[in-house]
């Protein structure tokens, strides 16, 4: 006993079945470049986050402390928040005020005042590596 199927039922059928097959690679392809879109700024925020870990554990910072805080920093704004490099700390203090975020606007004089004032003892920069460890645990 053979079962046979219309042939106008069966290509509806086949013509739907090729559709979401189609529609499942599509979407399949596309979530593998988000996750690998995903990955990539994990990797790249671990690596802010591995660069201040090594500044948290230095015993007593020094100028080559500051000075690695500082390219850390302005990367990271320059990455994330597309700030240009070559904007000066007070220029940054007034934009983030004018956005709202305190913390970043707070971290911005401190790093202006530290720097031109030439006060880079280690308890200042400890300090100020505490100030962007509470900005990159805030950006999350």
């Amino acid at each position: 006993m053979a079962f046979l199927i219309p042939l106008n039922i069966l290509i509806p059928i086949g013509l739907v079945v090729v559709i979401l097959i189609v529609v499942a690679w599509v979407i399949l392809s596309k979530n593998k470049k988000l996750y690998k879109n995903i990955k990539s700024e994990k990797q790249k925020f671990s690596k802010y986050k591995s660069q201040l870990d090594v500044l948290k554990k230095s015993p007593n910072p020094k100028q080559k402390d500051f000075e690695r805080l500082n390219k850390v920093a302005r990367a990271f704004f320059k990455e994330y928040l597309n700030l240009s490099y070559s904007l000066t700390y007070l220029e940054l203090e007034k934009r983030f005020k004018k956005q709202n975020k305190v913390n970043y606007a707070k971290f911005c004089r401190a790093m202006s005042d530290t720097n031109y004032q030439g006060n880079k003892t280690s308890p200042k920069i400890k300090q100020l590596i505490t100030m962007f460890s509470k900005i990159l645990e805030e950006y999350k």
